[in-house]
């Protein structure tokens, strides 16, 4: 049933606004320090205050941007300096001009400029300013900083450090609470599952170099009360869903590597896994689901990789 609900969370976005909602259209967060979790849906950015102006993220669309930008104005009369991408999909990256019309710089990660520059959309704008590893956009008592590690969910998703808040953002690899949710999409498009290991254990270590243990996911969870009606989770979590994560790809790896020394072919492993402990390991486990990601695991790792 988690699974079913969190599938129709993403797919019905009616369920945070319409009749027998969970939650308003959309709603902001103070996290403490001039850090905001802004939520559209069941999508999330988040947003940072400092005295020299104000850095927003992942504008969404372009109806989410305007709500956005109405409720920065709510939060503080600062510009929008800034807006940074996590990286270039549509469903974050668009709805900027809002924000471009009024000043703002848009910031993100060198390969974004290419696949803008080479899957164009109307309402995609191109980013001023782009780093290589990291960058730090400060906006004078707070910062926000981006960090990319390789290829991951796109070849140019940036994992962000908001300070004095200290919280990290990440979005699409990781979301809070938990870390054991199966892929919301079996297939992984756009995903570079060898690195994907990798990216998160360096994500792990930013968290322990900096002493964070609180992550803001670019997408809604959901909990069931003890009456048995559904909720949404808390905007922030524990950084532990990074770890857990990790763990996830290094357990579904781990099994379909065994499975093909075993000999089993692609197409057969959901049935050679079946009944097995990584069954109980994820919390929404679907054999038809599972059985299509397994497939392009073992798709992977039979051409060298990961």
């Amino acid at each position: 049933m988690k699974k079913l609900l969190m599938l129709a969370m993403l797919l019905a976005p009616g369920l945070v606004s319409g009749q027998g909602a969970v939650g308003p259209r959309f709603q902001t967060d103070s996290l403490g320090n001039g850090l905001y979790a802004f939520r559209y849906g069941p999508y999330r950015n988040i947003f940072v205050v400092g005295d020299r102006g104000v850095i927003a993220t992942d504008p969404l669309s372009v109806e989410a941007a305007a709500a956005l930008k109405a409720e920065i104005a709510r939060v503080t009369d600062k510009p929008v300096t800034y807006l940074a991408y996590s990286h270039s999909h549509w469903d974050h990256a668009v709805g900027g001009t809002i924000f471009k019309q009024g000043g703002a710089k848009i910031v993100a990660q060198e390969n974004c400029r290419a696949n803008i520059r080479d899957t164009p959309h109307a309402d995609l704008v191109p980013p001023d300013i782009v780093f290589r590893d990291r960058y730090r956009i400060d906006v004078g008592s707070a910062s926000l900083e981006l960090f990319w590690f390789g290829p991951s969910h796109s070849n140019c998703l940036s994992v962000m450090l908001a300070r004095p808040a200290n919280v990290i953002f990440i979005v699409d690899i990781a979301n809070p609470p938990s870390g054991w949710m199966k892929e919301y999409n079996p297939t992984v498009p756009d995903t570079y599952l060898h690195n994907m290991v990798p990216y998160l254990r360096s994500v792990e270590q930013l968290a322990a170099d900096n002493g964070v243990t609180t992550v803001v996911g670019g997408h809604i969870s959901l909990g069931r009360g003890a009456d048995g009606k559904p909720f949404l989770q808390p905007a922030a979590g524990p950084i532990s869903a990074v770890t857990e994560r990790r763990e996830f790809w290094e357990t579904v790896i781990a099994a379909v590597r065994d499975q093909l020394a075993q000999g089993t072919p692609g197409d057969r492993m959901a049935e050679k896994l079946a009944g097995s402990p990584i069954e109980s390991r994820i919390t929404d486990y679907d054999r038809d689901e599972m059985a299509i990601l397994y497939r392009v695991v073992a798709s992977y790792l039979q051409a060298g990789r990961p």
